[in-house]
């Protein structure tokens, strides 16, 4: 959708491998292949734990939910892993419960390392070519610095 090439013949800067052009919206990125995503953290259940009817209900909420988008959509998903660095204090309202609790916590710290996970969902839309023609007008190149867009009201 953007070239640059005649700004700069090779790529040399990192701006030139990455695929993202501008801030179009509140989070809304807008790619250099005119296609526009959005990243979303979240948390979900422990699957793992799981039965099989949990997972086959889970899986066809999943699938009704991003079958109603259509042609044209993108969607991936990244998980990434990172150790937890310290069992969480809290107060508890009854002696009971705080011993639980000192339990839990000293089965942590034996066990050694823990792991916390943090998911990712980036849904990318790739719209059809006439309304990513009408995009790129909207967009127009800075004479400062190649490689850098703004927008035009």
């Amino acid at each position: 959708m953007f070239n640059l090439a005649e700004y700069r013949n090779r790529n040399s800067r990192l701006v030139d491998f990455l695929p993202w052009a501008a801030l179009v919206g509140e989070g809304i990125v807008l790619n250099k292949d005119g296609s526009f995503q959005r990243t979303a953290q979240f948390r979900g259940p422990d699957l793992d734990s799981a039965v099989p009817a949990e997972l086959v209900a889970v899986a066809g909420r999943l699938n009704n939910a991003f079958r109603r988008l259509g042609s044209g959509w993108a969607i991936f998903v990244q998980a990434h892993r990172h150790a937890a660095a310290h069992y969480p204090g809290c107060r508890f309202p009854d002696a009971a419960s705080a011993l639980v609790d000192a339990e839990r916590k000293a089965d942590f710290e034996e066990a050694g390392a823990h792991f916390e996970s943090a998911y990712y969902l980036t849904i990318c839309y790739l719209p059809p070519a006439e309304d990513a023609s009408r995009a790129e007008t909207r967009l127009c190149l800075t004479s400062g610095l190649p490689g850098t867009y703004r927008h035009d009201p």
